[in-house]
């Protein structure tokens, strides 16, 4: 019976070593490109879950909290995905977020307010999902496993869902915030840019019965650049239609009234006369 038993134990350590053998071997038969990929999409969601925890906790605003939910409700399910293959394919994934995301992480737990709001958005939300977007990408077109390509593709939809909300709702709270500290400027410009033209537009207005120093009358009405009918002549003499400085036109003495008909039908103005009658 001892000899059994020693028997047996004997037997059952290189069993064991057997097995263990076998699952490292399994291990190094996956390329090492496709395991790097797996342990980077478990870092990228559980980065995320980690940051969406923090903005639960930090963020006053309501559409944030609810992104942040969301990160962390489908990362987690993401990670769990990872997890399963990483288990099967005897892949150890990291336990620990690395030193690139604690940094972020520090960074955020730094900020409060809009700040960290924007931050938040910009970081963990909108370059972390391109990175993660990058990566799934990648590792569909360059794994050499079967299953390490069909878990990247399975987590590409909801990645892509990701990175076009968070894009809406960054764009939405920084345009938020610049048309709040923009708004007073904006319409105080607007003002002066009407005041400044309504001076310029009165600048170019004449005045009735004003000479300028070219000697030209105003005629009460906008100057467009024409020249006044009312000009004075280097002689002093008014010309045709031109103003004094009294205000009253001056008469055109180039032109002489017709002369009044005196009555007489024999007068060569007269209708009446025979010799002004047209024969047909």
């Amino acid at each position: 019976m001892n000899k059994a038993r020693m028997w047996k134990s004997y037997m059952a350590v290189p069993v064991l070593a057997a097995l263990l053998g076998m699952g490292s071997a399994y291990a190094q038969s996956l390329a090492g490109a496709d395991q790097k990929a797996l342990k980077d999409m478990a870092m990228a969601n559980m980065a995320e879950v980690e940051a969406g925890k923090m903005a639960l906790q930090k963020s006053q605003n309501a559409e944030v909290k609810a992104f942040a939910q969301q990160m962390v409700d489908d990362h987690t399910k993401g990670l769990d995905e990872v997890k399963k293959v990483a288990a099967a394919k005897n892949v150890t994934l990291p336990s620990e977020l690395d030193a690139k995301h604690k940094a972020m992480a520090k960074k955020l737990d730094a900020m409060s307010g809009d700040k960290f709001d924007r931050a938040y958005l910009d970081q963990a939300g909108v370059k972390s999902h391109k990175e993660a977007h990058a990566l799934v990408t990648k590792t569909q077109s360059k794994a050499k496993d079967a299953e390490v390509k069909e878990l990247a593709a399975k987590l590409q939809p909801t990645i892509d869902q990701h990175m076009g909300h968070v894009q809406q709702l960054s764009a939405s709270i920084k345009g938020g915030t610049a048309m709040g500290s923009s708004g007073s400027a904006g319409s105080t410009g607007s003002g002066k840019a009407h005041k400044d033209k309504d001076m310029k537009r009165g600048d170019t207005t004449s005045m009735p019965g004003r000479n300028d120093d070219s000697g030209t009358a105003g005629s009460g009405t906008e100057n467009m650049g024409t020249t006044s009918s009312g000009n004075t002549d280097a002689s002093g003499t008014s010309k045709v239609g031109a103003t004094t400085s009294s205000g009253t036109q001056m008469p055109d003495k180039s032109t002489r009234p017709a002369p009044k008909d005196s009555g007489n039908t024999d007068s060569p103005n007269n209708p009446a006369n025979p010799a002004n009658k047209v024969t047909r």
